[in-house]
């Protein structure tokens, strides 16, 4: 005999029940946010960055590192991140990065976009005056990416797959323009003197980078172009600011090469969380 009308119900009811489980806390929730799979309860404790009190790295304290005197030379424009890198927020990292839990893949993704979108506010309020607002016009989506190794480990590149979900929700193109040749282990155990030390050449250009951005350029409107130059915004992707050396030693190699190949590059970096 086949199940009566009712029980189906019951049996259906009872498996979107099951399946309507907080992906970060794991309980049954039957008001869910609008991230993927998030509760509202979860949802409420992300810990954004709202106020930024260093324009430069978006320290929202602070910032001792970038107003010392004979500071290096910034590669990029500025940094921002989504969120502030607390016990919460290093577990849902952890989840995703060195667990594979797919499932944290889509809300962060989400959480990042949501931070995109405050960077294009942002930068487009006739009030910021610290950069000019014509630089803020992304053209292309890259990430910091990780070595060989690591990407056996894991079996993906986190930083590719935010930096994918922004590119996809804002209808812009994503291209993977750097390497990483050789695996510099865990960056968070190391002094910044060493992580700069580490990172100064930790990276390289994509070896089909010049094609990949004259292929951009031959699409690109004329206003492009100035001074003989094309000028081209990127944004950086990558999970966790700490010191910004990471971000340096990328912004630095791709800087060099598009010169070499008239290409002027403004970078602006978003990272997921800021430590």
């Amino acid at each position: 005999m086949g199940m009566t009308p009712r029980i189906r119900l019951f049996l259906n009811w009872l498996f979107h029940r099951q399946s309507q489980t907080c992906v970060a806390c794991g309980t049954l929730a039957g008001n869910f946010s609008e991230f993927t799979g998030l509760c509202t309860r979860c949802s409420n404790q992300i810990p954004w960055v709202y106020n930024i009190r260093c324009v430069h790295c978006g320290r929202p304290t602070f910032c001792p590192d970038c107003v010392r005197p004979g500071r290096l030379a910034r590669y990029y424009v500025c940094n921002r991140s989504a969120t502030s890198y607390t016990p919460m927020m290093r577990e849902w990292i952890g989840q995703f990065k060195y667990r594979g839990n797919e499932k944290f893949g889509p809300l962060l993704g989400e959480v990042m976009n949501r931070a995109y979108q405050a960077m294009r506010h942002e930068f487009a309020d006739p009030k910021c005056t610290h950069f000019k607002r014509s630089l803020w016009d992304v053209d292309i989506v890259t990430c910091v990416p990780v070595s060989k190794k690591r990407l056996t480990e894991r079996g993906f590149n986190q930083a590719q797959i935010l930096a994918e979900e922004i590119a996809k929700q804002n209808k812009l193109p994503f291209l993977s323009l750097l390497v990483r040749p050789q695996d510099t282990g865990k960056q968070s155990f190391k002094s910044k003197k060493e992580r700069m030390n580490t990172m100064n050449n930790a990276f390289s250009v994509h070896p089909n980078m010049a094609n990949l951005m004259k292929r951009f350029i031959l699409k690109a409107e004329p206003q492009h172009a100035v001074e003989n130059m094309y000028s081209v915004t990127i944004l950086l992707v990558d999970d966790i600011y700490t010191t910004g050396s990471t971000l340096q030693a990328c912004a630095r190699v791709l800087r060099e090469k598009a010169l070499e190949q008239g290409v002027h590059l403004a970078i602006f970096c978003l990272s997921l969380a800021r430590s």
